[in-house]
């Protein structure tokens, strides 16, 4: 390519020759499309930063969940209340033992369920000298 012109294209109107040493202003086009480039490569370094904060976030974020879940499940042993065990006595029913032992803001109905499911019953029938896990709430 000639390193000096007067040669103007009719066909690209934008391209202004200068003469060396006076160069022309910059094309505003030009000006965007750099300003556009450096933009982008800042925005793409903060981008890298930014998946590697994520990624280290996402990796502790996983490692804390396995500590709590590992904690929850080694604790639950702890966690279990106690039980009143109590000797069935001739004359008694589960609605007798439910009323005597259950909280009062609770339901009758609902604490013989719990008897039942504590001791394994299917329906009401419990007699004399028997031993029951009652639930203390």
């Amino acid at each position: 390519m000639l390193k000096y012109s007067t040669y103007n294209s009719i066909y690209n109107e934008d391209i202004k020759v200068s003469a060396p040493g006076n160069p022309l202003p910059h094309n505003p086009l030009a000006q965007f499309r750099d300003k556009t480039l450096r933009l982008l490569s800042v925005l793409t370094s903060i981008f890298r930063q930014v998946s590697f904060i994520k990624i280290s976030l996402i990796l502790l974020l996983t490692i804390s969940g396995f500590t709590v879940v590992g904690n929850v499940f080694a604790g639950s042993v702890t966690l279990m209340k106690p039980e009143k065990r109590i000797v069935v006595e001739r004359g008694d029913t589960l609605w007798s033992i439910a009323l005597k032992n259950k909280p009062d803001d609770m339901r009758t109905a609902v604490y013989i369920e719990g008897i039942k499911k504590s001791n394994g019953l299917k329906d009401s029938g419990i007699k004399a000298g028997d031993i029951l896990s009652v639930p203390v709430y």
